[in-house]
């Protein structure tokens, strides 16, 4: 059996590192990358057991093709390798986006090949071949996605191969997929480029740089991805990735009205103020792994006797006398803290 691996990066290296410890000789994988440096490397690592210098030397012998490349270079190695793969290969995808590519799947590869989609979701923070491990998968999930026509032995291979790679196959539908994809994967990288952006570009950023800390460095981490990558999801996505940004830009135009708000700008109870709580609790149940649920406008109500010595010792002082550990829910935040 022979898998090609188009792409021998941080994804492409990895697969080909755990297949040949999971199979041994079992099995041969052939490394393709037009990246030279990343197409000698992947032999080097032990990621691959030859490296082919043509894209159609390389498939034409693949049982298996997996395209680990961006996204908008999927286009182009399908037209190119469409013609030399052999009948009844399986091809996949590691892209973060499905729906562009399940359309040039359909327009380009011949129909004696199937097609599968998939998407790692590894959010191991790696960049680059010097990250590639054999247990990048381990114990991770695959999204599936595949055309209708798919047959199902192909599905059935895709599946045994990811959990060759020590993860597991679950199946969502395309537009899901895209939408949820350009949430959590391509808006953080776009956020993160819009913020070092307007930063760096100021003419105090050589000051401005002395004050960064774990948070500047922590929200800009996705920058460090191949820009290729960061653009490749952008281009090949674009409803799903404009619709997420109206939904953050909305929120900052919020944060931005609260905060020029002389009457509400210190409010407790108010929008700005609610906006930061509702995100503080969302954060904590994500970490906790519960289940995020619709946004709650509960707020923490003064009791009649704190009411009482309110009157008397002010507010602050009130709070500081009366306030209780919090027992029922952690994830709940006490508003009297910010008062």
């Amino acid at each position: 059996m022979q898998v090609t691996i188009i792409g021998t990066g941080l994804i492409g290296s990895s697969i080909g590192m755990a297949l040949r410890a999971k199979h041994g000789g079992k099995i041969t994988v052939v490394g393709y990358d037009s990246n030279q440096k990343a197409h000698d490397g992947a032999r080097k690592i032990g990621a691959v057991d030859r490296s082919e210098w043509n894209l159609d030397a390389a498939v034409e012998n693949a049982d298996v093709m997996i395209v680990a490349t961006p996204a908008n270079a999927v286009y182009d190695i399908f037209e190119v390798a469409g013609p030399y793969l052999k009948e009844g290969a399986l091809v996949m995808d590691t892209a973060s986006t499905k729906r562009a590519i399940l359309d040039w799947a359909e327009d380009l590869l011949p129909s004696h090949v199937a097609f599968v989609g998939t998407n790692p979701l590894t959010g191991s923070g790696l960049s680059g071949q010097k990250d590639a491990n054999a247990s990048l998968f381990q114990g991770k999930q695959f999204a599936v996605i595949a055309p209708v026509r798919t047959p199902p032995h192909a599905m059935k291979a895709a599946t045994k191969l990811i959990e060759d790679l020590g993860a597991k196959a679950f199946f969502m539908d395309v537009d899901e997929h895209d939408s949820f994809s350009a949430a959590v994967n391509g808006l953080p990288a776009i956020l993160g480029a819009s913020l070092i952006s307007a930063a760096s570009e100021s003419p105090a950023w050589g000051e401005i740089s002395r004050f960064i800390g774990t948070d500047f460095h922590a929200i800009t981490q996705p920058v460090l991805q191949d820009p290729a990558v960061t653009h490749a999801t952008a281009v090949t996505n674009p409803d799903m990735m404009v619709h997420w940004l109206d939904q953050v830009i909305n929120r900052l135009q919020a944060v931005k009205a609260g905060i020029q708000d002389e009457e509400t700008r210190y409010d407790t109870d108010g929008p700005l103020a609610d906006l930061f709580v509702n995100a503080w609790e969302q954060r904590l149940k994500l970490d906790a792994g519960i289940m995020p649920g619709r946004p709650t406008s509960e707020n923490t109500l003064p009791t009649a006797g704190e009411g009482m010595m309110g009157l008397f010792l002010g507010r602050l002082g009130a709070n500081m006398l009366t306030r209780k550990e919090a027992k029922d829910d952690p994830t709940k935040y006490d508003r009297r803290r910010m008062r």
